[in-house]
């Protein structure tokens, strides 16, 4: 058991967030120790304006186009035993603040936690069983490779607390036209990641070569995957919890195409590079 104090380090990826990125800062201010925030390419609004308020740790990298390929970075630079991965368009309340901090402070080998996740249709919030989202990492205990829409791995136990990330984006966060729109402009990057020649991963405390083998048996069985991996995801996302409601229900649906859509990249990409051999 641990019962010194732990420094939590909070890591925000923000893209031209003037409108929203106070009040996630605001949040959180009062509960962590350390603030990074990392702009994805060149910001043409106020958001490091705003960002410098609370921290000097503020960052522009080169574009990537998906906030996880900025993680390794952060979790480099962080200085806390703990790590927040936060979004600009959410919150944390100050109620919560307590039992956070004896989590982390006595985490009996629990190394990474998970909150409920709320959706924002534009005009009131949904909450639904199953949406949940691991945001809260021991650092030490972490393995991560900068894939698009990676999880990463994390040493010992993971435990769900009876959280909510508030999550108010400025738009119909479950619209068939947003979801599009981010399969559109994520899928085609992500599929990048499947052909090391093509990538350079960035990676914390951990080397590729698992997800490179895993990238490999994909393009090898392709057809399998783009068939069969997107419903098995369907299913495990549908028995989370989210077969519940009809937000849910929609969620699955919509992850179903992205990934269908993300393996069928993969071949397209398979086949043209077989061409160039």
């Amino acid at each position: 058991m641990e019962n010194s104090k732990q420094k939590i380090s909070a890591c925000l990826i923000v893209y031209n967030e003037e409108k929203i990125v106070r009040k996630c800062l605001d949040s959180i201010k009062g509960l962590v120790d350390e603030i990074i925030v990392v702009h994805d390419g060149e910001c043409k609004d106020k958001t490091l304006e705003i960002a410098r308020e609370y921290t000097d740790k503020v960052f522009v990298r080169p574009h990537a186009g998906i906030s996880t390929l900025h993680f390794v970075f952060c979790f480099n630079t962080a200085v806390g035993d703990w790590i927040l991965l936060m979004d600009a368009d959410e919150s944390l309340e100050e109620k919560d603040f307590p039992l956070i901090r004896e989590k982390v402070n006595n985490q009996n080998g629990v190394n990474r936690f998970i909150f409920n996740w709320e959706m924002w249709d534009g005009k009131k919030t949904l909450r639904c069983k199953g949406i949940q989202k691991a945001c809260l990492f021991k650092k030490s205990a972490m393995r991560f490779v900068g894939i698009p829409h990676a999880m990463g791995e994390v040493d010992g136990k993971t435990e769900k607390l009876e959280i909510y990330l508030r999550h108010r984006p400025l738009y119909n966060n479950i619209s068939r036209a947003t979801v599009k729109r981010k399969r559109e402009m994520w899928s085609p990057i992500h599929a990048r990641y499947f052909f090391p020649e093509l990538v350079t991963y960035e990676c914390f405390n951990t080397t590729p070569e698992k997800w490179i083998t895993y990238a490999k048996k994909v393009r090898t069985h392709i057809v399998f995957y783009l068939i069969v991996n997107p419903i098995k995801d369907f299913l495990g996302q549908f028995k989370n919890g989210l077969w519940a409601s009809w937000t849910g229900w929609k969620l699955c649906f919509y992850n179903y195409i992205y990934y269908f859509s993300l393996y069928w990249q993969v071949w397209q990409i398979e086949k043209s590079q077989k061409k160039t051999r």
